[in-house]
């Protein structure tokens, strides 16, 4: 449903009239989506691992997507070329918005935004050794009204060294780091029940929560679109919303959005929620 979407959204632009219908797509032309890799340090240590990330920054008026881009879009991949020693992880999202349009929920970044992951380089790369970290990234620029697929080849030239950060560096990183979703500490639990799924979340009765959205990791767990309402029951916080229909049970993990661009990541088993 949501490939079928955009695809239709990316041919109305592909058909359209606009002279700048075609900037960006597929890596040609303009992005309306700036892509760049940095590293927080150009030599990384042996048996140490560092932070990387996409710098992302749309033009306004346009959007990227989170990991599960809800009714319409699509994530970013990447396909990674590296030497011998260096591996990466997992792409790492910020905390997501949410943008309604047309009655369908997206999952999105409206403005500059860092996407992390950890690079390891192993203990026996020996000192000066060059560590060119290639990567083919895809991902998808949107309007209200449109969506462009846009592509790009990055390059890092690194240098096994000593893991130096400058401060400049660091803070662009630590920047990029206090909108990623924290671990919370303890387990949430979820009941769904009559098409309605219930999660109750541990949460301070003294900490403030603003603006407060779940973004399941999964897709099908809930109807996106669907009101979430947020209630207080001493210390924890139970969000109430209409359920999917792809629940299969087990754990399930979500970003809890408790603010503007910060949040929670959570795991919730099947339990008890108090009414």
């Amino acid at each position: 449903m949501r490939i079928f979407q955009v695809i239709l959204m990316t041919l109305a632009l592909l058909l359209g009239a606009s002279g700048a219908q075609a900037q960006g797509a597929f890596g040609q032309g303009t992005p309306h989506i700036t892509a760049r890799l940095v590293a927080e340090s150009a030599a990384p240590a042996p048996g140490k691992d560092i932070s990387i990330a996409f710098a992302m920054a749309p033009e306004a008026g346009w959007h990227g997507y989170w990991e599960n881009p809800g009714d319409a879009g699509l994530g970013m991949t990447v396909e990674w070329t590296l030497p011998k020693g260096v591996s990466v992880g997992p792409l790492r999202y910020p905390v997501p918005e949410t943008l309604l349009i047309s009655g369908l929920m997206n999952h999105v970044y409206e403005g500059p935004y860092g996407v992390l992951a950890t690079l390891t380089v192993a203990p026996d790369v020996a000192p000066g050794t060059h560590l060119p970290v290639r990567v083919k990234a895809q991902w998808l620029a949107c309007t209200d009204k449109v969506c462009v697929p846009e592509s790009g080849e990055m390059l890092l030239d690194l240098v096994a060294g000593a893991g130096q950060v400058s401060a400049a560096d660091r803070a662009r990183f630590d920047g990029w780091r206090t909108h990623q979703p924290r671990p919370l500490g303890s387990e949430a639990t979820y009941a769904i029940a009559d098409g309605t799924l219930r999660l109750s979340v541990p949460f301070p009765a003294n900490a403030q929560a603003n603006e407060v959205h779940l973004f399941p990791l999964a897709e099908g767990l809930i109807r996106y679109a669907a009101p979430q309402t947020v209630a207080r029951d001493g210390d924890r916080l139970v969000i109430t919303t209409q359920a999917g229909e792809g629940g299969k049970g087990g754990p399930v993990q979500a970003v809890l959005r408790t603010g503007d661009h910060v949040g929670f990541l959570l795991t919730a088993q099947p339990g008890a929620v108090a009414d």
